[in-house]
């Protein structure tokens, strides 16, 4: 497409273009010597090519049609014999479309260099000899012309016409502000718009003059310089359209027969055409090449403001120096860094100020040399020091060859501590292994733990899986379905990114295997993207077995407390199947005692009647280790359990101490009672806690001798839904070793023992049983010789 615009405005430019053509056809024609049938100047062929590279290549075909028909009208209206006008613009139709073809191809629709305008003239002096040949057979032909003087006449005609015309439509159409006047900062100065008023005075005052009235052959090239000022100063479009305004202003004055060319005869306007062509060749490149050397320096401005802007920007610190090493720029960064101010830098060695004066000798030596890169040490304003790294680069002005050198520098001190106690971690490390390997599983980072655990001097560079049990990472590739190799090993981690702890088997070159517990972590970069492992490991080989050997011990200390704990169901199940059997033959026995108590036999006599009531009371204490032993075992098995039912714990109390008033026949004690006014309100099975309770006062009652005292109280404690029975009594106490085991079933403390007091045992275990039946709790408080307390904590309903 050329640059017409939309639709509408390339029909519209199409058809002023060929109304132009025609009009230039005929102007052409009608200022053309009569005597000679060509015409002097044929400013149609130039407008004929400019209209094709106007346009689209596809309007060519129509565009051609319309040309031919244009240069035929013109040659129709300049009296010219019908078949002669045809052939004449046949001709013309080939230059256009030969010189617009090959322009196109070797050109382009823009003309931006030098070279450029070489193919542009000689292509259209090649379109120029082709449209001459034709009209000079056409004018030998049909209208009495001389073949070689029509041949040279329209050569330079059609040359000097395409010539002055295209390069309207080719050469860069700057916008007028850009070449009028507005400095946009940059290094171009653009002149004023009086000054191109004042150049074309000039021109137009010099070409007056060349051209006017009289012979002045000496003043002919007097525009010349005028032309060049425009080259220079105003681009090559202004010096397009001064070009064919003057090829106008030239020929019309020519034709008028003013002008240094005027005495040629019959040959003025091919030389005047020849002239204008000249001027061409000496304007227009020099305006091309002016506007690229313009535009490079422009390029060459842009691209030193931005190295300075970049560099002023620039995070990382950036000396600029001469060949000398004499400073001339320094960003901010390296304000930042050293502390040192631009003023306190430049016009000084750099290595004078930013280096330590041991240095000094060799950075001058160093200098010299065209790239330097290294680590250093720079030095402060602050008289400190920090370590950076650095690099030196030559740059060359493109534009007056200057030599600099600029100097960049990285601050390292924060990292190379880092990095130095990374080293001593990884170093001082040696009971635990520390390895890195990238996303392949090659080993990149290892400690001296782990070449220890390894037993290997360097693990660096080979793959990690050459020291894994490769039966055990198989086994768990197939447990995860996993890749095989080293993705077995990262599986999870990779998956979640979750740092894993396993256990694994390492197998070091000698072959003797180890058990670690490892931790696999994924290590990722600033943008979260896996760039490889870290494992950290630790040996429990040892740990592993001493574990496996406990288990082992736990699981024989478990099956023998089973054992003892199906003995001890066995011998629970002895008691009470022995007690049930007692039963029996004790209640035959007491009630045998009984008839023969009552006579039923015959009247005993006293020793008679003696023996039966200690058989009485020896089967009475029988039955009822029987009857503790059966109560005991339903507690403590799963077959009895209380029937808990709200209930007031002050008529336990009051029945239990109605139970033991046969046990006060013949005895001298002080029984208390200390119960609250208020209801105690409990859950509770009556007969299991009458049965608790009756239990403590007799043994209170056996324990404590005559002028003694017994002491019942009941206390609540409402806040924490608690409420406690205490039976105290001031008997003999129980000693201290043997407080901690006076719930147990036939205990008796050693003081019961020395006194031979009678019981079997079983009567504070029973209580136990009752309390923790009912989520309770009993605890004991006894002194030698002074008494003991029972208490029993329950909780309220």
């Amino acid at each position: 497409m050329g640059r017409t615009g939309g639709p509408r405005a390339t029909a519209f430019l199409a058809a002023l273009l060929l109304c132009a053509s025609t009009a230039a056809g005929v102007l052409g024609i009608a200022i053309t010597d009569s005597d000679h049938p060509t015409a002097a100047w044929w400013p149609a062929a130039g407008i004929g090519v400019l209209t094709l590279l106007l346009l689209p290549r596809s309007w060519w075909p129509g565009l051609l049609a319309g040309l031919f028909g244009t240069y035929v009208l013109a040659n129709l209206i300049g009296d010219r014999p019908l078949d002669a006008a045809v052939l004449l613009a046949m001709a013309d139709t080939a230059e256009t479309a030969v010189v617009s073809w090959a322009v196109l191809n070797r050109v382009g629709r823009r003309m931006e260099t030098v070279g450029e305008f070489g193919w542009l003239l000689g292509i259209s002096f090649g379109g120029a000899v082709l449209a001459a040949l034709g009209v000079a057979a056409t004018s030998a032909q049909l209208l009495g012309g001389e073949f070689s003087d029509t041949v040279a006449a329209t050569t330079a005609a059609h040359w000097a016409a395409v010539m002055l015309i295209v390069p309207l439509g080719l050469v860069p159409r700057e916008r007028l502000r850009e070449r009028l006047g507005e400095r946009l900062g940059g290094p171009d100065h653009r002149p004023s718009p009086w000054l191109l008023v004042l150049q074309l005075a000039l021109l137009l005052t010099a070409t007056v003059l060349a051209f006017g009235p009289g012979h002045h052959p000496t003043l002919g090239f007097a525009p010349l310089p005028f032309l060049i000022w425009a080259g220079v100063a105003f681009g090559p479009f202004v010096v397009a359209v001064e070009q064919l305004a003057l090829a106008v202003l030239v020929t019309a004055l020519t034709l008028g027969g003013w002008g240094p060319f005027a005495d040629s005869e019959q040959a003025a306007n091919q030389v005047a055409q020849l002239y204008l062509l000249s001027l061409v060749i000496a304007g227009t490149p020099l305006a091309l090449a002016v506007r690229q050397q313009r535009r490079a320096t422009v390029a060459v401005w842009a691209e030193k403001k931005r190295t300075e802007a970049i560099i002023e920007s620039s995070s990382m610190p950036i000396l600029v120096t001469d060949e000398d090493g004499v400073m001339l720029s320094a960003n901010p960064a390296v304000t930042e860094l050293t502390g040192f101010r631009p003023a306190d830098l430049i016009g000084r060695p750099f290595w004078e100020r930013l280096m330590p004066a041991g240095e000094w000798e060799l950075a001058q030596e160093r200098f010299a040399e065209a790239r330097v890169r290294g680590r250093g040490v720079i030095r402060t304003a602050a008289g400190g020091e920090r370590i950076v790294t650095y690099s030196q680069s030559e740059l060359i002005d493109p534009v007056d060859g200057t030599v600099h050198y600029v100097l960049t520098a990285a601050d390292i001190t924060a990292e190379r501590a880092s990095t130095h106690f990374l080293q001593h971690l990884l170093r001082s490390a040696t009971t635990v292994a520390i390895l890195g390997t990238d996303e392949q599983g090659v080993i990149t980072l290892v400690n001296a733990g782990a070449e220890r655990m390894l037993r290997i001097d360097q693990a660096t560079g080979r793959d990690f899986l050459d020291f894994l049990d490769p039966d055990e990472v198989a086994r768990r590739g197939a447990e995860y379905e996993a890749e095989e190799g080293f993705g077995t090993l990262v599986h999870d981690v990779a998956a979640d990114g979750v740092p894993q702890t396993r256990d694994w088997t390492w197998v070091p070159p000698d072959g003797v295997p180890l058990r670690v517990s490892m931790t696999t972590s994924l290590v990722a970069d600033a943008r979260q993207r896996p760039i490889g492992y870290l494992f950290v490991a630790r040996d429990v080989t040892d740990t592993r077995r001493n574990q496996e050997l406990l288990h082992q011990a736990l699981e024989r200390e478990r099956a023998a407390v089973g054992h003892l704990q199906a003995l001890d169901h066995a011998k629970d199940d002895f008691v009470s199947t022995v007690s049930h059997e007692l039963r029996t033959p004790l209640t035959s026995i007491i009630g045998s005692i009984e008839l023969l108590g009552d006579g039923l036999l015959g009247e005993l006599g006293p020793d008679q009647k003696h023996l039966i009531d200690v058989i009485e009371r020896n089967a009475e204490r029988l039955l009822a280790l029987a009857n503790d032993l059966l109560l005991l075992s339903a507690y403590e098995g799963a077959g009895a359990q209380p029937l808990l039912v709200p209930l007031d714990l002050r008529t336990v109390v009051t029945a239990s101490e109605a139970s033991i008033v046969p046990l006060l026949n013949h005895r001298d004690l002080e029984m208390q009672v200390d119960l609250p006014d208020d209801p105690v309100p409990v859950l509770g099975d009556v007969d299991y806690l009458e049965r608790a309770v009756t239990n403590l006062l007799t043994n209170a009652v056996k324990f404590t001798q005559d002028g003694g005292s017994v002491t019942t109280t009941v206390l609540t404690d409402p806040a924490n839904r608690r409420c406690s029975l205490s039976v105290a009594d001031s008997g003999i106490g129980i000693p201290e070793e043997d407080l901690a085991s006076v719930f147990q079933r036939f205990f008796r403390s050693r003081n019961v023992r020395a006194d031979a007091i009678q019981g079997t045992g079983l009567g504070l275990s029973i209580v136990r049983s009752v309390v923790e039946a009912h989520h309770g709790s009993i605890e004991v408080h006894s002194q030698p010789g002074a008494g003991t307390t029972f208490t029993i904590h329950l909780p309220m309903a």
